[in-house]
């Protein structure tokens, strides 16, 4: 029986939606093969370890004190818990299950540290992680490789507030009302404005300039469709899943429309009033940007369509999305969903240890050499 280590929470404005995707995963992860290990992070960073993490309530006003602390070290497999001054292993770590979305686990952070532990994991790599969860990036990446995207600008907020006018003057250049804006590093929508003006524009830099210091401007679609296409596997081989439209009374689907006002969103997965060709691009594309990005289990890539001309360009990549996506794959259950994400997470981490990571050189016996030479010639 695996050990799997559950990872949840997180210093991230995502933080209450990456509970609910933990939770998911610890009731339909399949406890006969799996030996499960739930780990929550807190909004101030630490680590909390309990086996019978399952209840949300358990998080509303989170008491640490009842829990134990828990950590894993750099170069060591294993999960540990913290005894007074000491730390005692819970269990070695067979792979870790991440469901933690936005900054410090889906951006590359925590992937880094499983790497360093030997670890394997279920999301994409430090590369793909990071380069997706920052949009400005993910932007020049798609740009180079001709996918389409809406045309943006981006700035530093510190010298946008130095020099307005300018940039002002270039945003209503180079872009049209109306205009989204962006922080460069979040995502479910939060820090993110449709505006419709001047005012607006600044009202809405000011907002996301809380969020991060790089701010992203892009022209809205007018006749706006927003189209989700899941992708699973790793570089060998990429399926699609059903294609989703989000349906909102707004402009675009703000962070409450997505997790909260359930009410107000639909998820069509079966009256698509769409071409079949223009299925078919969006799902050829989706494997593309997905091998493009070096991303490896469930991600979901969303595109905005303009109804009427129909033409489509890619707006974000999420490695990690809520609930993985599991609403997307009608012939799989959550169960074998995550199955499937473990034993991929285990044949990338195999696939990784042919490389070779070290290399055997004279150079340090050289430098001592000469170090003791020019110790003679004194």
């Amino acid at each position: 029986m695996k050990n799997i280590v559950v990872f949840f929470g997180g210093v991230s404005c995502e933080h209450d939606i990456s509970i609910i995707t933990g939770l998911q995963v610890l009731e339909n992860i399949d406890k006969k093969l799996y030996k499960i290990y739930p780990v929550y992070i807190s909004k101030s960073g630490k680590w909390f370890y309990d086996k019978n993490f399952k209840d949300v309530k358990q998080f509303i006003g989170f008491q640490k004190s009842k829990y134990e602390q828990s950590f894993i070290l750099s170069g060591q497999p294993k999960l540990f818990v913290k005894k007074g001054p000491f730390l005692k292993k819970v269990t070695n770590v067979d792979c870790a299950v991440i469901c933690c979305h936005g900054m410090n686990g889906e951006d590359g952070t925590l992937q880094g540290l499983l790497e360093l532990s030997k670890i394997p994991y279920t999301s994409s790599g430090v590369l793909g992680s990071s380069v997706c969860m920052d949009k400005i990036f993910m932007k020049m990446i798609l740009e180079v490789n001709n996918f389409p995207i809406t045309n943006y600008i981006w700035f530093d907020y510190d010298n946008f507030v130095e020099n307005k006018s300018s940039f002002l003057a270039k945003i209503e250049t180079q872009l049209h009302y109306p205009i989204m804006v962006k922080p460069s590093n979040l995502g479910s929508s939060i820090g993110i404005s449709r505006c419709n003006n001047q005012q607006e524009l600044l009202k809405a830099i000011e907002v996301a300039s809380k969020y991060d210091f790089r701010i992203l401007l892009e022209d809205a679609i007018i006749n706006l469709r927003e189209i989700n296409c899941g992708c699973f596997g790793n570089d060998n081989n990429v399926i699609t899943s059903n294609l989703e439209e989000p349906l909102s009374w707004q402009k675009f689907l703000t962070f409450d429309d997505k997790y909260l006002h359930f009410s107000g969103v639909k998820f069509e997965k079966n009256k698509f009033n769409l071409d079949k060709n223009l299925i078919k691009d969006i799902k050829e594309m989706s494997k593309k940007i997905f091998k493009t990005f070096c991303c490896d289990g469930i991600v979901r890539i969303d595109f905005l369509l303009d109804s009427k001309t129909d033409e489509i360009f890619v707006n974000e990549i999420n490695t990690i999305p809520g609930s993985f996506a599991n609403y997307l794959w009608d012939n799989k259950s959550y169960k074998d969903l995550i199955n499937e994400l473990i034993e991929n997470a285990n044949y990338k981490f195999q696939k990784k240890q042919l490389n070779t990571y070290t290399y055997e050189s004279e150079a340090l016996s050289n430098y001592s050499n000469k170090s003791k030479l020019r110790k003679l010639k004194k």
